[in-house]
């Protein structure tokens, strides 16, 4: 992994320094280098600024000092990147030429120019926030916090001082009336928590569209984990009114902007404040493959059913988010992108195909051996290196580096990707799959529907 120096030495770092204390001490338990360019970071240990601000570099040892780095050439650069024009430029081209050149295989930065030359280039699933580098690892070590997702009153949100700073702060420089609408009980507030210390919140308005108008995490908690949980809510309101999802950002704000749009969200000019709008088309509420892609049941047993899927962890919630002043339930935060890792198969899904999630047989759930969930592969391939493996495992974290090396011990495997759509409104119990001929028994592994079983099915599958 390789670790922008600006987060370690630029003004405003030390909000990070504990975050990236964490990450070299857990890049080190796990056997990963974390490291950096030598020659930036002897340059920023003599910078008069940073002398003067008194940054101690020794504290995020032990890390590994890299020759120096070269950027692209001039023609990768037109081709991936861009031709440089300062030396900020030419800084973010080296960080970027050492993921195209394998020099490393994540990147840990937060500008947001960086996570945007990234999109572009086809690296965003390996340039992470240092929130979320962090929740990566955690992964790998088989010992990261969950999140909350909690519905709040909108008007306990310029009570409470956290979340009235992250309005007063990151929202309100471009909706000044937010707070006011806020304060008069306006709106649905979705906010991610880690205990009881908020990180994130997401404030949803209702009109033609559904408008996510805000959407601010702190900036030691800004990344895919505590966004996700908050656009997962929103699209799942949009989806049950039958409306289009906007969300309104800030146009500085790169790398929630990149996010979003590897959600599915697409740019659509500026609001009147200058915010960046991006719109997601209503959802169909029962979902089709694409073209001529197919369906495929995936069954998981309970725990690994929970992994994947936390948010429903064996309970039958009828709504995932209550309405009314009284009713602020709460879940435990997921992201929308999912990844699985199965032994390598005879046949595998593809970009655009259904995966129909079945929950194994469990006592005392009312999950137990039903299909519970939809989601639609983005990809699949073959795996058999494991720098590779977590290199594409990063951006969509979920497995302990015991779990991945193990599934690796017994050969190549097939890694897919894909977009939750959403839990089914009425889980679908095995007993019915075989009363209506769709499957003959609980599959053991990933099975393909035939196109006439899928018929049968596709009626019954009413996402929530």
């Amino acid at each position: 992994m390789l670790l922008d120096p600006y987060l370690c030495v630029g003004p405003g770092s030390e909000i990070h320094a504990a975050t990236l204390f964490e990450i070299a001490q857990r890049s080190a338990a796990l056997g990963i280098t974390l490291c950096v360019e030598r020659q930036a970071w002897i340059e920023a240990a003599l910078d008069p600024d940073v002398l003067r601000r008194r940054v101690d570099l020794s504290r995020f040892e032990p890390i590994v000092k890299l020759d120096p780095l070269r950027p692209p050439s001039d023609s990768d650069a037109d081709t991936l990147f861009v031709r440089s024009r300062s030396e900020t430029d030419v800084a973010n081209l080296k960080l970027l030429g050492a993921l195209h050149a394998r020099v490393a295989d994540i990147l840990i930065a937060l500008d947001g120019r960086i996570h945007g030359l990234a999109a572009q280039s086809g690296f965003a699933a390996r340039v992470l926030t240092p929130a979320d580098a962090l929740n990566w690892l955690g992964r790998l070590g088989g010992g990261a916090e969950p999140v909350i997702l909690r519905e709040v009153d909108p008007r306990r949100v310029v009570e409470n001082g956290q979340l009235s700073d992250l309005v007063l702060h990151e929202c309100e420089p471009f909706d000044p009336y937010l707070r006011a609408r806020l304060s008069a009980g306006r709106g649905r507030v979705m906010a991610c928590f880690e205990g009881e210390e908020p990180l994130a919140i997401g404030v949803i308005e209702t009109g033609d569209c559904i408008e996510l108008v805000a959407l601010a995490a702190h900036e030691s908690a800004r990344g895919a984990r505590v966004f996700e949980p908050i656009v997962a809510a929103a699209l799942a309101i949009a989806r049950r009114r039958g409306l289009r999802l906007d969300a309104l950002l800030p146009p500085h704000d790169e790398m929630a902007l990149r996010l979003l749009e590897e959600l599915g969200f697409t740019r659509d000019g500026c609001d009147p404040h200058g915010r960046e709008r991006l719109r997601h088309a209503a959802e169909p509420l029962v979902p089709r493959p694409a073209g001529e892609s197919s369906a495929w049941v995936l069954p998981l047993d309970a725990t690994a059913h929970d992994h994947l899927l936390p948010e429903l962890s064996g309970a039958s919630q009828t709504q995932l988010f209550a309405v009314g002043s009284e009713a602020r339930p709460q879940t435990l935060g997921s992201s929308l992108r999912k990844q699985v890792l199965l032994p390598l198969g005879p046949a595998r899904p593809e970009a655009g195909d259904l995966l129909l999630i079945l929950h194994g047989r469990a006592s005392r759930r009312p999950a137990s051996s039903s299909l519970t969930c939809v989601a639609r592969v983005e990809r699949a391939r073959e795996c058999t290196e494991l720098e590779d493996l977590l290199a594409s495992n990063a951006a969509r974290p979920g497995y302990s580096l015991t779990e991945i090396q193990s599934r690796l011990a017994g050969g190549p495997v097939t890694m897919l990707d894909a977009m939750l759509l959403g839990r089914l409104e009425r889980f679908l119990p095995l007993p019915w799959l075989k009363e209506q001929k769709i499957l003959t028994a609980a599959p053991r592994t990933l099975r393909r529907l035939p196109a006439e079983a899928w018929e049968r099915l596709s009626p019954r599958l009413m996402l929530a």
